[in-house]
């Protein structure tokens, strides 16, 4: 817990574009700063502002969610529910896996910062509208456009670009100089350049792109099919450690599995992909 309060690294004036926000896919410009020395970590979760918009599936070592307040996180757990305005972040050892109500599965490396903008899904009507930023480190994303859904989009942004999708299946590596996108098998993605807006790439299975803020052109490459699994294992291999937020300690057969806690079978220990609960 101190090593958080020293190290966690947030956002400048998130907390005013939260509680103002008016749901919508307009760009969001985020800033960040070094919280203070005070900042609080609890162990005992708080619910944040209205309705839950997701859940935590598993988590292993350092992970912190922030609801609106930056001055105070929560250590986190499997189970735990997530809301509009968090702010996810992981430590040198984290590594969480959430779903969003829509389904859309978010899978955060160690050492990076998540913002849940948006996520407004409306059974009803039949429509899910989710935005994300990425603002540091490396996510991926899995996503399927449900059956009974007549609109569904995710936008994830970082600091130098934006991906479009509503069916896809995704890494994106981001800093704030450069963003890259790698799209693995049956996916497809509209990307965008944030200092240029009107230049859409079109990204699909077994693609890559970069985009950064020194790139001179922006263009698509292919990914062979047995690097992108190697990808794919490699960013859902759960680190290897004693420190967890959920639940009990694993035994020896989790740690060669390479699975969190709680999520016996959920995760493919050769392709690293996402499954069902």
């Amino acid at each position: 817990m101190p090593v958080m309060k020293r190290n966690v690294v947030f956002l400048s004036f998130v907390i005013a574009a939260l509680l103002s926000w008016r749901p919508s896919f307009s760009e969001t410009s985020i800033s960040e700063k070094t919280l203070s020395s005070d900042t609080v970590i609890k162990e005992m979760y708080q619910p944040g502002s209205g309705l839950p918009v997701g859940k935590i599936l598993a988590v292993r070592g350092e992970a912190i969610v922030f609801h609106r307040d930056p001055a105070v996180g929560y250590q986190t757990r499997t189970g735990l529910p997530l809301y509009q305005g968090d702010i996810i972040r992981t430590g040198a050892t984290g590594w969480i896996l959430c779903r969003l109500m829509d389904g859309c599965r978010i899978g955060l490396m160690s050492q990076s910062t998540l913002a849940i903008l948006q996520s407004n899904y409306n059974s009803a009507r039949k429509t899910s509208a989710s935005f994300l930023h990425l603002i540091q480190g490396i996510a991926r994303f899995k996503l399927m456009r449900p059956s009974d859904l007549y609109s569904y989009e995710c936008k994830v942004q970082t600091h130098t670009a934006t991906a479009l999708t509503s069916n896809a299946d995704f890494v994106v590596k981001a800093n704030p100089q450069a963003t890259e996108i790698i799209a693995f098998d049956k996916s497809r993605l509209e990307v965008t350049d944030r200092a240029a807006p009107e230049e859409v790439l079109i990204l699909s299975g077994f693609q890559r792109t970069v985009i950064g803020e020194k790139s001179a052109s922006k263009t698509v490459e292919r990914v062979a099919r047995q690097d992108a699994e190697t990808m794919m294992a490699e960013f859902y291999l759960t680190p290897r450690t004693n420190l967890f937020a959920s639940g009990p300690k694993s035994t020896h057969k989790d740690e060669l599995n390479n699975k969190a806690p709680g999520e016996r079978g959920n995760v493919n220990e050769n392709a690293g992909a996402i499954k069902g609960e």
